[in-house]
């Protein structure tokens, strides 16, 4: 069977279904699709570890309004390009276990109430090129490189409507960026030294609203694609 897009769920809050039982989409692994969408679940078996055993192939994957605390176990050579997390109950970024999605491109991780902490690491994925954390409530230092190891391509940052991150002016593992958005979001750091120097190539960039005060004339030096 050949699908171009599969949704599994409820489309409103009122009638989420109740729980996530393991193996519930063993029989998808007979199913060729591009699209899998999972909306409205409360709970989920002991963070089940076999969401993903099916749906490894998929190009396309979308998490909406669930009772999902960790990412379940990622298969070997799994082929997800695209993968959103939205309205979960994440605690922290999982960065860790998200990068294990080699051949991912495109990640959006937005809405979480929960998601206060960026404490892992994103690591070796060399074809990510879109990382969407806004409109969570993250509060962290040392952006953004240490959170970045081994993306070279990464284009797209935003991590706006968040609580508080602090730039440390080191950009080197994500000099390529091409975007990066911080609106409304308080920052430590920029107006006071040149934090964007090594930031060359970006054509855009987003810090309204951030409670930013400019002091220093080098505040955006670096910026020469702006």
């Amino acid at each position: 069977l050949q699908v171009s897009r599969l949704i599994v769920g409820e489309f409103r809050d009122s009638d989420k279904l109740q729980d996530f039982e393991r193996g519930l989409l063993t029989g998808l692994c007979q199913v060729q699709m591009e699209e899998f969408v999972l909306i409205c679940f409360r709970e989920f078996e002991d963070d089940t570890d076999t969401l993903f055993n099916c749906i490894g192939n998929v190009s396309t994957v979308r998490l909406v309004d669930l009772g999902l605390e960790e990412i379940s176990q990622v298969p070997a050579r799994s082929k997800v390009k695209q993968l959103e997390c939205k309205k979960c109950s994440f605690e922290d970024v999982p960065a860790l276990k998200l990068s294990l999605f080699k051949e991912l491109r495109v990640l959006h991780i937005t809405k979480n109430k929960r998601l206060k902490n960026f404490s892992q690491n994103f690591e070796g994925l060399p074809n990510l090129e879109v990382i969407d954390l806004s409109e969570n409530r993250l509060t962290f230092s040392s952006c953004c490189s240490p959170q970045f190891q081994n993306c070279p391509n990464l284009k797209h940052l935003n991590l706006s409507f968040n609580s508080n991150i602090r730039l440390t002016g080191d950009f080197a593992n994500v000099k390529n960026l091409l975007y990066l958005d911080l609106q409304h979001t308080t920052l430590f750091g920029p107006g006071s030294y040149p934090v964007f120097l090594s930031l060359q190539k970006l054509i855009y960039l987003d810090i309204s609203h951030t409670k930013t005060e400019v002091k220093s004339q080098c505040t955006f030096c670096g910026l020469n694609s702006l």
